[in-house]
């Protein structure tokens, strides 16, 4: 691969680091006219004043205020100067008033009850505060409500605050001490935080929460922590002393982690407690079910006594799954159609299941009852609608239908401040404040106002916006807005260059990010294609700064050099290649048959990493739409239908 060099086109912008597609009415080759020029001043204001109206004095900040009165951004300003303010409680509880709900609302909020609880003004804090997530506001809240209301009526919510799998803070310990006097710790609720924290929470309260239990029951805190650091414990002779029914749930806790470690210790070890009356019937079928999810997905010939195990009642998405995938990967088709017909009516219809429950009647012979099933599927615009319109011979489905919303009311929805907010902060490259000031219109409008937003946002080239309050709605048939031609020329240009299909790479970003420029995963993976840091150096051949990866250009050919890059790794096979771009090339390697190669939709369909499962039936489907989008009208699943993945081809 040959390093690439960036030519940077004019109309971009680098606000902060961020690049972003300036809307329409910013550009830069729009006539300079009065209003323009004014917005122009009013921004260099507002960014001068931002800095220092916390510190000013009132004279300096009210000037501000006044200069910029008909600014959009300026209500931040005056939620600024008040938290340099808090003791003027008059004017901050009439701007929260106005602003409430906002996204002005709760950083001044907040620091004004933290202000509030400080100084005991208990009548002030409870008339201003709002039920929040916020656990040290809350217990300031009960502190105050202690001192009005009968603790009966406090102490279940108090319990309901101390028994999470996380340290609270520290302004709740007068309360917990309260709580804890009056008789309310008791080991029952110790015991249930102990769960919490053991099981997923965090670790280090354990041995706190040790302490806390009778002497007697602390041993079983230890098992807690044994278990944790290791399931295998769970299978020693002598671990579990059998002195307490408690002692059970560290058991299934360790048999759940120990089945996906080591399935033959963790079968053993059940062998051993499956008589247990002390074993609950949910802790009997958590463990159950762990082990028909772990089995199957391993293709362990087992999981079938573990699937047939499972209530028809308690059967869900995975459970169903898992039990359907590990008879697919033995194309079992008899047993296939048996498991499909005896699920939930519910979860039988699902597109899935529908599907394959037409591909086990073709493979037994009874091909006008699969074709049946298929015609019905494939209206339907989804993975399994378009793979059954392929089998079919038929044009795969859009069925687009706009948002019936009228350009007046777009217009109209152009004027209201969170809109009006929220397009400044994109003048300014502020991201983040700009998608708080969506989100409050999102929470507070009406269906038909938030499907004008989903085409305002698009007439501002903010995609994601647009796609995410379309999804808010539910409206999924705006096929136009739900997958837009974003950066259109350059997919096209780049993709050209590294010789990859334009629509695929559309679709790859669609699913990445849904075109947003910034987007940043917990992993690390950034901007547009989600491109890893150590991608990007190796595709440049040199070291690559992370903010150059929020450029869409520089995102848009590194990532279309990787899909070069990994079809050329597996031999030009687009769906293994797919795979390899969420999940890497050497871990979707391993899930490659090697005695016996399966058809395309099995292999898809057997997948053992959820995520990348779902990743490679929305990708696929996607490929179809831009395909069709970008006036490439080629059946992408048509390829799939003789496909075979394994053992080399013919």
């Amino acid at each position: 691969m040959l390093k690439r060099s960036i030519k940077q086109p004019a109309g971009w912008w680098v606000i902060l680091g961020v690049m972003l597609a300036l809307p329409v009415w910013l550009c830069a080759d729009e006539p300079v006219n009065e209003e323009a020029l004014l917005l122009s001043q009013q921004r260099e204001q507002f960014l001068h004043a931002e800095l220092r109206i916390g510190s000013t004095n009132k004279a300096q900040a009210e000037q501000w205020l006044e200069q910029l009165a008909d600014y959009p951004l300026q209500p931040y300003l005056e939620q600024r100067w008040l938290e340099g303010r808090l003791s003027a409680s008059d004017a901050i509880e009439r701007f929260l008033t106005r602003h409430q709900g906002s996204p002005m609302d709760w950083p001044l909020r907040k620091r004004w009850l933290l202000y509030l609880a400080q100084r005991r003004s208990a009548e002030l804090f409870l008339a201003n505060y709002r039920p929040t997530q916020d656990a040290e506001l809350h217990c300031h809240a009960l502190r105050f409500r202690l001192e009005k209301e009968a603790p009966a009526q406090i102490w279940p919510e108090v319990r309901e605050l101390w028994t999470v799998g996380v340290s609270q803070p520290r302004a709740c310990d007068p309360l917990f001490s309260r709580w804890r006097d009056a008789g309310q710790m008791t080991p029952e609720v110790i015991w249930q935080r102990v769960g919490k924290v053991a099981d997923g929470g965090q670790a280090n309260l354990l041995p706190y929460l040790r302490g806390l239990m009778p002497a007697r029951d602390q041993y079983l805190v230890d098992l807690w922590i044994r278990a944790r650091r290791n399931p295998a414990v769970v299978a020693q002779s002598n671990f579990f002393p059998r002195r307490d029914p408690r002692e059970r749930e560290v058991l299934a806790y360790g048999l759940r982690r120990l089945i996906w470690r080591n399935p033959d210790q963790a079968l053993s070890t059940w062998q051993r407690f499956a008589e247990d009356p002390h074993f609950t019937e949910g802790q009997r079928q958590m463990v159950i079910r762990a082990f028909a999810v772990a089995l199957a997905s391993r293709g362990d010939e087992r999981a079938d006594a573990w699937m047939v195990q499972v209530p028809v009642e308690h059967m869900d998405d995975t459970l169903a799954h898992w039990r359907i995938a590990h008879v697919l990967k033995q194309q079992d088709w008899p047993r296939v159609q048996q498991l499909i017909e005896s699920m939930p009516h519910e979860l039988q219809q699902s597109a899935a299941w529908q599907y394959w429950l037409a591909r086990a009647l073709e493979q037994q012979g009874q091909q006008t009852q699969a074709d049946v099933l298929w015609h019905e599927l494939a209206q339907r615009r989804n993975y399994y609608g378009f793979m059954a319109a392929s089998r079919l011979g038929l044009p795969p489905s859009l069925s687009h239908r706009p948002v019936p919303v009228t350009d007046g009311e777009v217009a109209e929805l152009g004027g209201h401040p969170s809109v009006q907010r929220a397009q400044e902060w994109l003048a300014l490259g502020r991201m983040t404040e700009a998608r708080r000031e969506w989100n409050h219109l999102q929470r507070t409008a009406d269906e038909q106002t938030k499907l004008a937003s989903a085409r305002l946002a698009a007439q501002m080239q903010w995609y994601e916006r647009s796609i995410f309050s379309l999804a808010d709605v539910g409206f999924w048939d705006d096929i136009e807005l739900r997958f837009p031609l974003a950066f259109k020329e350059e997919m096209a240009e780049f993709a050209g260059k590294a010789e990859v299909d334009p629509a695929w790479a559309m679709a790859i970003t669609r699913r990445e990010s849904s075109f947003m420029v910034d987007a940043n995963s917990p992993v690390g993976a950034r901007g547009l294609m989600q491109i890893m840091p150590d991608t990007a150096n190796y595709i440049a051949r040199q070291p690559v700064q992370l903010g150059q990866l929020y450029n869409p250009i520089t995102n848009i050919d590194y990532g279309t050099n990787y899909l070069n890059y990994l079809m050329r790794r597996n031999d030009g096979n687009l769906l293994i290649a797919t795979a390899s771009y969420n999940a890497g090339y050497g871990r979707v390697r391993q899930w490659i048959p090697k005695d016996e190669a399966v058809p395309a939709d099995i292999w898809i369909e057997t997948i053992p990493f959820r995520e990348t499962r779902e990743y490679v039936k929305a990708v696929m489907a996607y490929y179809q739409i831009y395909n069709i989008r970008m006036d490439q009208p080629v059946d992408v699943f048509a390829p799939l239908l003789g496909m075979r993945i394994g053992q080399p081809q013919d």
